[in-house]
């Protein structure tokens, strides 16, 4: 690989935080086919790019979560011992309301394996799930009514996923049914 420089590379001097106020959720047993990951990039850049598109089964796709604004985002840890080190992916959201539908949404996956996609304020894409490991539901933080009436009310949910290594998805996002036999 040939290592270069790296500046501070923000386009127009652009780099707000925070997600999008919609991520992208579906079963991981729905994927007919996954992105690839680099293998012997010959650059950097390359060694932090998927290539590819996600491609969802036949009948199937993947669907949208709205979140509230900024009140979403995406932690990147470091997990491992010594030569064992890798990545953890927590994405955290909040969806404003408990109607039924989301309660159904949160009752569905709370022990199911999905495959999420989030995108950044800089409209990059992060593909959490590949051919060995789903995203999970992790977590229900600042879920409930609130406690006054201008409170909070929603459910704020945490998925998880483990991976070797940190990607950009560049590719589709499966939000048609496939047709054939994929």
């Amino acid at each position: 690989m040939d290592f270069a420089d790296i500046g501070k590379l923000l386009t127009d001097g652009k780099n707000l935080g925070g997600l999008a106020n919609r991520i992208y959720f579906g079963l991981w047993n729905d994927v007919a086919a996954w992105p690839t990951d680099p293998s012997d990039p010959l650059t950097i850049e390359l060694a932090g790019s998927q290539t590819g598109d996600l491609v969802m089964k036949a009948g199937k796709r993947m669907f949208e979560l709205y979140t509230t604004e900024d009140a979403a985002k995406l932690d990147i840890n470091v997990i491992g011992e010594e030569a064992g080190k890798g990545y953890e992916l927590l994405l955290h959201v909040f969806a404003p309301g408990l109607h039924k539908k989301l309660l159904g949404f949160m009752n569905a996956t709370k022990n199911e394996d999905l495959v999420m996609i989030a995108q950044d304020s800089a409209g990059q894409n992060y593909l959490m799930g590949c051919a060995i490991r789903s995203a999970k539901f992790s977590a229900s933080d600042g879920s409930g009514t609130g406690s006054t009436t201008d409170g909070r009310r929603g459910l704020g949910m945490t998925f998880a996923y483990r991976s070797a290594n940190l990607y950009v998805y560049s590719g589709n996002i499966p939000l048609t049914e496939a047709i054939g036999s994929v």
